[in-house]
């Protein structure tokens, strides 16, 4: 069969997803851009993009395009992974069906859904495993497995948008506890108020408090309590005898 797809054409939509996943910090943009690639370059009027739920038995929608047809399904209905999308989950590849209305996959429909002539599910694959779902529909020919390839070639950049966005919110994370810390430092760097006979200090909202509670307060770090033989000796002087008696019988043995 002759290609219906000019290589100018595949490259393009190649080179335009890429460049989403560089400038989009936010999966769902770098999605969306994609996804319209993929819809350009198939001739697909309608679909979406939806990712896996933690249980992994439903499908959780990023964004869905009825391409201006009326659609009064409920948003909030769940999407459970069933009928030819299951396909995709299952085998990590594209599938298509081009008389869907006739399939016995139309049962799974919900009422008020946009009447599908045929659909295509392009897996989003990170790792050997089916994360997310590109759907699209209403092709006004058929699909082919040409569409279907290249669908696959944009769902694995989808795929690397997702991976890509996970490693940027953990760097985020990272960063963030890290300037949490930095301000931890500079608070202690700087002169602290301290009474010089509790040795309470005085906090930057004029509150004064244990030395104890306040470096714990900024600080990852929790005190026990004991006493400096010092203190122990101006305190308790018979149990610093005896503390001694021991320590020197212990050196002498």
């Amino acid at each position: 069969m002759q290609s219906t797809l000019s290589a100018e054409a595949k490259l393009q939509a190649v080179i335009r997803s890429a460049r989403a996943i560089l400038e989009e910090k936010s999966f769902e943009k770098a999605a969306r851009a994609i996804f319209d690639r993929c819809r350009e370059l198939t001739g697909a009027v309608s679909g979406y993009v939806a990712l896996l739920s933690d249980d992994g038995y439903e499908n959780e929608v990023l964004f869905l395009d009825a391409g201006g047809m009326p659609c009064t399904v409920d948003p909030d209905l769940p999407m459970p992974i069933r009928g030819l999308r299951s396909q995709a989950y299952e085998t990590g590849k594209a599938v298509f069906d081009n008389s869907f209305m006739n399939s016995g996959w139309v049962q799974f429909l919900p009422p008020g859904h946009v009447a599908l002539r045929n659909v295509m599910f392009a897996p989003l694959n990170i790792e050997g495993r089916t994360v997310g779902i590109m759907g699209l529909a209403n092709k006004p020919s058929d699909f082919t497995a040409e569409d279907a390839e290249m669908a696959s070639v944009l769902g694995e950049l989808a795929a690397i948008s997702l991976l890509n966005s996970h490693y940027i919110d953990m760097l985020n994370e990272k960063t963030e506890s890290l300037e949490r810390a930095l301000a931890q430092i500079r608070t202690l760097r700087g002169l602290l108020p301290i009474c010089s006979h509790c040795k309470s200090i005085r906090d930057d909202k004029g509150f004064w408090t244990k030395v104890e509670a306040y470096i714990s307060e900024h600080v990852d770090v929790q005190f026990s309590h004991g006493l400096c033989p010092d203190c122990l000796r101006k305190l308790y002087p018979e149990h610093a005898e005896k503390i001694a008696a021991k320590a020197g019988s212990a050196d002498k043995a």
